[in-house]
């Protein structure tokens, strides 16, 4: 019996057939396919790789941990710390750690590098940059930031070698190595302070170089009262004694006193500046009034003598009968033994209490304002003895 047209029935669905011929060609490739899954699952290994702290779980058939890295597309950098090594035969259940190495960028006096460093600060790094672009560096040079400083990627390390410079302040010179910057930062550096009027050279803004010298004078400046004395004037007058002899007081000298403000300018210490601020006179000073010899003539027994000059000297007395003076002369009396550096030689002279003379000899023993009178017998000689007298140079 026909039910007619039924929408709630299910049409019958027929799969698509695979021919005949195929069918066994299949059958042979699923089968291959499931015996290379179950080999391979039976010679791979699982391991365990961590590589900055996040771990993950891999199978590998590969042989030792270096070709399993090589192959595993995690980007394993050579300067990369692998453990266990990469020569390391893969074990199952095997746990490989990758410590990272950082990459950074060095500039060592305006030169570039770039390196990978594994470590943790930035002395770190530079000794690894030492190794690798073989420089050394001295503890003096500068390192920015500095060697205790934590690394992080693509951290750029400013390296300024030191140079060898001098600083001379407050009366010391030191000898030491900086890294080249402007003479202020140098002396910011040192904790030398400079003061508004002190001269630095060179200027503030020089940058050093190998044996720069740098120069700090401290300036400073006071106010003082100074006092000096005012020299006297030394007024003469005409005295009624023989010229020659020394000058009579008649009225003492007196200096004055000057007070004077005046501002110094100290550098380092020494005066290189005065300026006078004020001036006044707080006492004037007074002349003093000499007489000096104006003689020129004098009596002697009724006599007027004419001379030059009048000396006091001291006067001994010789005899020697017979005899010669210095010069040649027979001895007699009136010759008189002088310094010729006093009284020169053959000079005519007039001698209190001796009378008329010549200057015709010398001796040892006469030096400087004496002399010594000849006379004609010994007795004579002894009671002369020795004397103060004037003698006058006419």
């Amino acid at each position: 019996m026909d039910l007619g047209h039924k929408p709630w029935a299910v049409p019958q669905i027929r799969p698509l057939g695979v021919p005949q011929k195929r069918k066994p060609l299949l059958i042979g490739l699923i089968a291959l396919a499931v015996v290379v899954l179950f080999t391979v699952a039976a010679i791979a290994k699982p391991v365990t790789v961590i590589v900055g702290g996040k771990k993950s779980e891999y199978l590998t058939v590969r042989q030792n941990v270096g070709e399993f890295l090589d192959h595993a597309n995690l980007n394993i950098f050579p300067e990369d710390l692998v453990v266990p090594g990469r020569q390391a035969l893969i074990q199952r259940g095997m746990t490989i750690t990758v410590q990272r190495s950082v990459p950074v960028n060095i500039s060592l006096d305006g030169h570039q590098m770039a390196l990978r460093i594994l470590g943790n600060t930035v002395g770190q790094a530079i000794t690894g940059a030492e190794h690798k672009f073989g420089f050394s560096l001295k503890q003096s040079d500068e390192v920015v930031p500095g060697r205790d400083s934590s690394l992080r990627p693509n951290l750029t390390i400013v390296i300024r070698t030191a140079v060898p410079i001098t600083i001379t302040a407050d009366g010391k010179t030191r000898h030491i190595e900086i890294a080249p910057r402007t003479v202020a930062d140098v002396l910011t550096k040192e904790n030398i302070k400079v003061g508004l009027n002190d001269l630095i050279t060179p200027s503030l803004d020089t940058m050093v170089s190998t044996k720069t010298a740098i120069k700090v004078v401290r300036v400073t400046q006071k106010t003082t009262t100074v006092e000096s004395h005012i020299p006297y004037q030394v007024v003469a007058k005409p005295g009624d004694f023989p010229v020659g002899m020394p000058d009579q007081v008649l009225a003492a000298g007196e200096e004055g006193l000057s007070r004077q403000v005046v501002k110094l300018t100290l550098a380092d210490g020494v005066v290189a500046k005065r300026q006078i601020l004020s001036q006044r006179i707080v006492r004037k000073p007074v002349d003093e009034v000499v007489a000096q010899g104006a003689q020129t003539t004098i009596s002697r027994g009724g006599n007027i003598i004419n001379f030059k000059r009048a000396i006091t000297v001291r006067a001994t007395a010789y005899s020697e009968p017979g005899g010669s003076t210095s010069l040649g002369v027979p001895v007699h009396r009136g010759v008189v033994a002088v310094d010729p550096n006093v009284i020169p030689y053959y000079s005519s002279l007039w001698i209190d209490g001796y009378g008329m003379g010549s200057a015709l000899d010398t001796g040892g023993a006469i030096r400087g304002r004496s002399i010594d009178l000849y006379f004609d017998n010994a007795e004579d000689a002894r009671n002369w003895g020795v004397r103060y007298v004037t003698v006058y140079l006419r």
